[in-house]
């Protein structure tokens, strides 16, 4: 038997899903030996919710804390 938690994100957070475009990440659903963490996200363009897994996911910064608020684009060809 899996035993899995929801959270709710008390101070919800911006987010880009690969492929799927950007939203906020409202719910997290705990991950276990067997799963990712996973996370319930609404997308601006369409209201729409999904189920997303952490890999699928980039986390923009908080400028209050000196971070940048744009995720740092890794260009594939570059070493």
């Amino acid at each position: 038997m899996i035993v899995q938690t929801v959270h709710e994100i008390l101070n919800p957070f911006d987010v880009e899903v690969k492929e799927l475009g950007y939203g906020v990440a409202l719910f997290l659903i705990t991950g276990s030996i067997h799963s990712n963490p996973q996370f319930i996200v609404r997308f601006y363009h369409t209201g729409e919710l999904r189920t997303v897994d952490q890999n699928d996911l980039r986390v923009y910064g908080n400028p209050t804390a000196g971070e940048s608020l744009k995720p740092i684009q890794h260009d594939k060809g570059s070493k």
